[in-house]
This record gives C-alpha cells, sequence and structure tokens, in this order.
C-alpha cells in the first residue's frame, strides 16, 4: 500500500522499485472500482439531465410519444446505473491496455528496451491519478447536476458548443491527465532506459494523438450519440 501513497509524493521512488520488480494488479483495479463507482454516480446524480437529453434526441429521430416514454422509464431504473459503473470501468480498462501496448511497441524507436509488465505497470501506477481526478469530478457532478464537469483547459471557453471541436481539443488536455502524462515519461525513462527527453517526446506524442483519435471517435457518435 506504501507505492500507493507514493505514487503521489515520492513517484521516482515507485518506478525505480518497479523496474526491479514489475506489478500492476493492486494500483490497476484500484483505479477501475474508483472509476466504476464514479461513473455509476455520476449517472445517478445527473439522470434528469440524461434524461432531457434523450428525449431531445429521441424526438428529434420521429418516435411516438409512447416510445420516448418507454425509453424515459428505462433510464429512471436501475440498469442505466449499472451499466454506467461496468461501461467506465471497461473503457478506461482498454485505454490503460492500448495505451501500455503502444508505449511498449515504440519503447525501442526511441531508444529504450521493451517490456510489456514493466510498461503496464508504470501506466497502472500514474494512471492513480484518476482516483483523485474521479472525486474531485463527482463533488463537481453533485453540485452542478450537470455530467459536463471538466478540469480541463476547456473551462477557459465555458460558452463554447460542448460537441464543437475547439470544446473537445481543449477537454483533451486534462490537468490531471498531464500530470498522468509526466508521471508515466518518467516511469519509462527509468523502467525501460529511455532518455528521459525522449520519454517525454514518447508519452506525449503517444497521448497528443490520442485526443485527435477521441475527437474522431466522438464525431463518428454524432450529436445525440
Amino acid at each position: 500500500m506504501t507505492k500507493i501513497m507514493d505514487i503521489f509524493t515520492a513517484p521516482t521512488k515507485v518506478f525505480t522499485g518497479l523496474k526491479e520488480k514489475p506489478e500492476w494488479a493492486k494500483p490497476f483495479i484500484i483505479v477501475l472500482i474508483i472509476i466504476a463507482l464514479s461513473s455509476a454516480f455520476t449517472v445517478m446524480l445527473t439522470k434528469d439531465a440524461i434524461i432531457t437529453k434523450q428525449e431531445e434526441a429521441l424526438r428529434e429521430r420521429g418516435l411516438s410519444d409512447e416510445q420516448v416514454e418507454q425509453a424515459k422509464k428505462f433510464i429512471q431504473g436501475p440498469l442505466p446505473i449499472v451499466f454506467g459503473g461496468i461501461g467506465g470501468a471497461f473503457f478506461t480498462a482498454v485505454l490503460l491496455l492500448l495505451f501500455a501496448v503502444v508505449l511498449n511497441l515504440l519503447v525501442p524507436v526511441f531508444g529504450g528496451t521493451s517490456a510489456f509488465k514493466s510498461v503496464f505497470s508504470v501506466v497502472s501506477f500514474s494512471a492513480l491519478i484518476m482516483v483523485p481526478a474521479a472525486v474531485l469530478k463527482l463533488m463537481l457532478v453533485a453540485i452542478t447536476k450537470s455530467p459536463y464537469v471538466t478540469t480541463s483547459l476547456a473551462l477557459l471557453t465555458p460558452t463554447i458548443e460542448k460537441t464543437s471541436f475547439l470544446y473537445q481539443f481543449l477537454a483533451g488536455f486534462d490537468f490531471f491527465i498531464i500530470w498522468e502524462m509526466i508521471l508515466v515519461a518518467i516511469g519509462i525513462s527509468i523502467v525501460s532506459g529511455v532518455k528521459k527527453q525522449n520519454a517525454y517526446i514518447l508519452v506525449f506524442l503517444v497521448w497528443f494523438v490520442s485526443i485527435f483519435i477521441g475527437i474522431g471517435l466522438g464525431s463518428l457518435r454524432g450529436p445525440g450519440g
């Protein structure tokens, strides 16, 4: 449990230990549990906003009043909360695994040694930054009753349409994620032997590309997605 706390205060010590003995299960599980709970509570706290948005989207698609009412009853039930929690945890797990895979593949290109377990250990421990991020966002959700809370540069543009490219681009620069990426870069430098400068270039390049991929995938769902 010491390493869990040290990632916030002494990350270099944690990553040096991971170089000798990689471990990922404990932080990975903690992150998924917190994300699941946070996602479930977010759905529970913002049901009214979700119902309003879905009702507008369903009526735009030409559904009858009866069909809209059936959809609203479903949203008001417990299943969306359960699905929200499971979906949040699953999505986070996939993202962390993909991030580790990509980093591991590119580490040799940037002068390091590939070892997936070590890289995934770094990613998993760095992901613990999601815990305070999730707690803060949940507090903001509880206050605003809106699922659209952010701890990113999008705070500078509160009046911009949330589906716009600019808003989504700025939302990608979340302050907690920046902290997380800095930790990943430090960890990759230590466990994989990548020069610190190259480690930062590698990690932030992958992250920057992922922002555009996220925007692209989001646009495929359309405004009502």
